[in-house]
């Protein structure tokens, strides 16, 4: 039975992306503008939106980290010894995790205090968690750098899914354009990952893919 419910651990990656896909969907239907004013009027009008933006988003995230853990597994397998690539993806991945769980904070915050604060305060916390996400973005390529040599040289993952992750790396290391790799490739890359190896382990073999 553990055996089983390892390998359904997997599609967590999968899982996490419909939770982000509604946190910002939620979040993008009642924004109206972004100036102080404005943004205290959506805290007071949809602080109920606002928090369960933000428990989606950190459910996402929850269900990545568990990700994470199985995506070793697979990584340390295919590298062996001490596992230094492996790590790094690891130890980025969860970074980036991390950091990610603070964006909709300040939000949140905004809501749950939306008659204390002012229209100027409003404005530094709806903005202060662009901060968290260029932290993340710069986080990312680590994670992404890590799997695709992972991929290249130990096949790890399929060789185009490692370039895909060498495109994604780059591209999130461009400011002008990192936040699309961010927002659009980053998921369809867990996404196309998670079912990837789900559909490569065995039955009743956690952290043993098919080659």
């Amino acid at each position: 039975m553990s055996n089983k419910w390892e390998r359904w651990a997997i599609l967590s990656g999968a899982l996490a992306v419909p939770f982000w896909i509604a946190s910002v969907a939620l979040i993008s239907t009642k924004v109206k503008g972004d100036k102080g004013p404005e943004i205290l009027a959506n805290y007071h009008k949809h602080s109920d939106g606002t928090l369960a933006a933000g428990l989606l988003w950190a459910i996402g995230i929850l269900l990545f980290i568990w990700f994470l853990g199985s995506l070793r597994s697979r990584y340390l397998n295919a590298e062996g010894g001490a596992g230094r690539l492996s790590a790094l993806a690891y130890g980025g991945g969860i970074a980036a995790a991390t950091i990610a769980m603070l964006i909709p904070a300040a939000d949140e915050v905004g809501a749950l205090n939306k008659n204390d604060i002012d229209a100027s305060g409003a404005a530094v916390l709806h903005h202060f968690s662009d901060g968290f996400f260029v932290a993340t973005e710069y986080t990312l390529p680590v994670f992404f750098f890590a799997s695709a040599i992972l991929a290249l040289r130990y096949g790890a993952l399929p060789k185009w899914l490692g370039w895909f992750s060498l495109l994604i790396g780059i591209v999130l290391l461009i400011g002008p354009i990192g936040w699309a790799a961010f927002i659009f490739a980053t998921p369809i890359w867990i996404l196309i990952a998670s079912v990837w190896l789900f559909m490569r382990t065995p039955p009743g073999t956690p952290g043993a893919t098919r080659a």
